[in-house]
């Protein structure tokens, strides 16, 4: 569980098991000895063969033991997938023999359960032509099933699909309470309880209950991938998913992954083990929990959980941290060598949790929940190191303003220069002075303003004015919010855009300049960047967008005024200078004149024309109302294609590419709490040159001049996208020799 990737960075962590887990020795050797001694087919008659049936035998003898299965079938399978498929197969097939179809027939199952559930109902409920409803069961705000929703759902079912544990939430469902509700309300109905995350975790006493369907993984408890088992209760219906030799007496044929099943051998020995077992008691995993729960608090001081005793098993700690999404904490804790999830492994591409969604729990916590889970083999010296780990981030937060708290444990790089803060499509800019320590603060947004506060009172910056480019109209201003967190009261002598009153505003030694550029909305002002006089860049807010322009349907949104607003800005603009939005749908981030030109002909020929036509009015007005009806706004009138000319690399080719181009500047583009966290020099070979340039302040390198076009440049992240987005957006400045770390710090180790 724990693996050190070289002599300057600490041990992993891996605090993922729920996802899967590592196979432990006695499962590896076992394992071994049945690829390569006691290989044989459990179907042969030859001794080779009997000895390998012997094993199967032994083991399904076993997995009965542990889940108190002393009657019903054991079937092995590749895996809980495969058994939910065929519960589900089984189930649906004998309700159409027995006439249950159509909309009036209930498919049901918990809100929360595994997305293998629901999805694989809605399959096979298709086609298998059954045509029945497909409906989840409510849950409360604890993660338990709603009974009164279930006596009523009830009578209708065909089949009901419940879960032993959550996987993301550890909420256990009280089985015993369940099975007397489901039977007395319809004791004819089939029940699949998804058990993957129950073993070694709770008991479990299937035999005597009225449980049809039991699908077990493998994997979920140190046994190796592709491997599993399903309990099927004596009597219920069953249909084999897989046809063929008819192994496993005719209820799954194929050969058995002897090898995996003799993992399953060695672990289930373990589970009933009266002493001595790697597995500990329930009690000693609780107090684990509270070891873990006790470094995340003092990490992360505001720590609220997702789920709690009495309501879960002890092995699984999902909480959410106010002010954060749940990729801020995880792109911490790998850079710290911590791995943890933000929820299921199957769902981790997903925004928020649809478990803690259907729990009822605010959309903050949703999208900043983050799964933490041990397995119920981990020994006190991992739990030691596990939460020694946690605490060398305890310095790293602080300093970066994650967190506030007086204690200084470590010295971060002041901030300077210009942030871009984002959230979704959402952007926000502090602008800050690294010799006076002032800073402006520019279209704050709800969710970001948390961030902004910590970064303002933890650099221990002087607040010139808080700014906004437009009244924004798809989500109120927080501007009088933010500064009454930072217990500023708001000055009279500013406009309504928080501009304090003269032409010019002074933040050390940069300067800002004040443009009414109505278009996207009647009070939309620019703020012109200006340092040493040098125009650096521009916060145009809807205005001008990286691709395209805003909309232009809005109330206050005048076309005649657009143009107007476009002719001052071709004034004082140059090609190169940079603009910068308030939304950025299409995560480019930022653009320029030069760019808004190329990528809009139309309106260049506005420009040069010096009015809109009628038909071009018509235009622009059929594209907004297409845009607003899109779920996703994408924004511009013609979509950039990014070139294909940028490399993607592997780890291994670096020293050569440093070889091949001596000047090639490494630029970690990871946000500086991960720079610290998880330092990449030493994973480097020692001659290559490294720049700090995180994604955020990506706009500041260039206003600054510390990346320009003529460099060579290997970008890199955590994974390797968001390098593969900063390439991207560097290509389409002009950058041509830019590269990509494909893998990112992770394939470094």
């Amino acid at each position: 569980m724990f693996q050190s990737r070289n002599d300057r960075c600490p041990a992993e962590v891996y605090l993922d098991n729920n996802a899967t887990t590592a196979v432990l020795p006695c499962a590896a050797a076992a394992v071994l000895h049945h690829m390569q001694t006691c290989f044989g087919n459990p179907s042969s008659s030859h001794s080779t063969g009997i000895k390998a049936k012997v094993e199967l035998e032994l083991t399904r003898q076993l997995a009965r033991q542990v889940i108190g299965a002393s009657r019903g079938q054991i079937v092995f399978t590749s895996g809980a997938t495969e058994g939910i498929q065929t519960s589900i197969v089984s189930a649906l097939l004998d309700a159409r023999s027995r006439g249950q179809s159509g909309p009036q027939t209930l498919l049901l199952y918990g809100a929360t359960e595994h997305k293998a559930v629901p999805e694989s109902l809605k399959h096979w409920n298709q086609v298998l032509q059954l045509g029945a409803t497909v409906k989840a069961i409510p849950v409360d705000q604890h993660g338990i099933l709603n009974e009164q929703a279930l006596i009523e759902l009830l009578p209708q079912a065909a089949l009901i699909c419940t879960m032993a544990a959550n996987n993301e939430t550890g909420v256990k469902q009280d089985l015993a309470r369940l099975e007397t509700l489901i039977r007395k309300v319809n004791p004819a109905v089939r029940w699949m309880v998804d058990c993957v995350q129950a073993l070694g975790k709770m008991s479990l006493d299937i035999a005597n209950s009225s449980i049809d369907y039991a699908p077990f993984s493998g994997h979920k408890l140190y046994a190796p991938k592709g491997i599993g088992f399903l309990y099927v209760r004596a009597g219920a219906p069953y249909q084999p998913f897989i046809a063929g030799g008819g192994q496993e007496s005719g209820l799954r044929s194929g050969t058995e992954n002897l090898p995996g099943i003799a993992a399953l051998h060695a672990i289930f020995t373990e589970l009933l083990k009266p002493t001595g077992s790697v597995f500990h008691s329930v009690d000693t995993l609780w107090s684990y929990r509270s070891q873990l729960l006790a470094a995340l608090t003092e990490l992360f001081p505001q720590l609220v959980l997702n789920s709690d005793a009495p309501f879960i098993v002890p092995t699984t700690i999902n909480f959410s941290v106010p002010g954060f999404l749940s990729k801020d904490i995880l792109d911490l804790f790998d850079a710290g060598n911590i791995r943890v999830s933000a929820g299921s492994a199957c769902s981790s591409k997903a925004s928020g949790s649809f478990v803690l969604d259907a729990m009822g729990l605010e959309e903050w916590r949703s999208q900043g929940a983050v799964r933490l889970s041990f397995g119920p083999a981990m020994t006190a010296a991992e739990i030691d190191a596990a939460c020694k780990a946690i605490r060398r981030l305890v310095p790293v937060v602080r300093n970066c303003c994650l967190v506030l708290n007086d204690a200084q444990d470590a010295v971060a790089p002041p901030l300077a220069g210009l942030t871009q803060l984002k959230y979704e499509d959402l952007c926000s800019y502090l602008l800050v002075c690294p010799q006076s320590r002032e800073a402006v603060v520019i279209d704050p947004v709800e969710p970001l303003m948390n961030r902004l506060v910590n970064l303002v009172q933890g650099q221990g910056l002087q607040l010139k004015a808080v700014l906004e480019t437009h009244q924004h109209q798809d989500h109120p201003s927080v501007r009088a919010d933010f500064l009454n967190a930072l217990g500023i009261h708001q000055p009279l002598a500013v406009d309504g855009n928080g501009w304090p009153l003269g032409a010019t505003l002074k933040v050390g030694t940069f300067m800002l300049q004040a443009l009414t550029t109505p278009g996207h909305s009647a009070d939309s002002r620019s703020f012109l960047l200006y340092r040493d006089q040098q125009l650096l860049a521009a916060f145009v807010g809807d205005l001008l967008l990286p691709g395209g322009f805003g909309r232009l349907d809005l109330t206050g949104s005048d076309t005649k005024a657009f143009v107007h607003s476009l002719q001052q800005l071709q004034q004082v603009l140059k090609a190169d200078t940079l603009l910068l939005s308030s939304h950025d749908y299409a995560q480019r981030f930022f653009t320029t004149w030069r760019l808004v030109m190329q990528e809009n002909p139309e309106i260049a020929e506005v420009l040069q024309a010096g009015r809109l036509s009628a038909s071009w009015q018509d235009k622009l007005a059929q594209q907004s109302q297409q845009l607003q009806q899109q779920q996703q706004y994408q924004c511009g009138i013609v979509e950039v294609s990014y070139s294909d000319a940028k490399a993607l690399i592997g780890p291994a080719d670096i020293a050569a590419l440093l070889s091949q181009y001596p000047q090639l500047q490494i630029v970690d583009v990871r946000e500086p709490h991960e720079q610290i966290a998880g330092e990449i020099e030493p994973l480097l070979p020692q001659d290559a040159k490294v720049q700090h340039w995180p994604l955020s302040q990506l706009a500041w390198a260039l206003c600054s001049g510390a990346i320009e076009p003529s460099q060579q440049l290997l970008l890199v992240c955590r994974s390797g996208n968001r390098s593969l987005l900063a390439a991207k957006i560097l290509n389409r400045l002009g950058f041509e020799q830019v590269y990509n770390l494909k893998g990112g710090v992770a394939l470094l180790s």
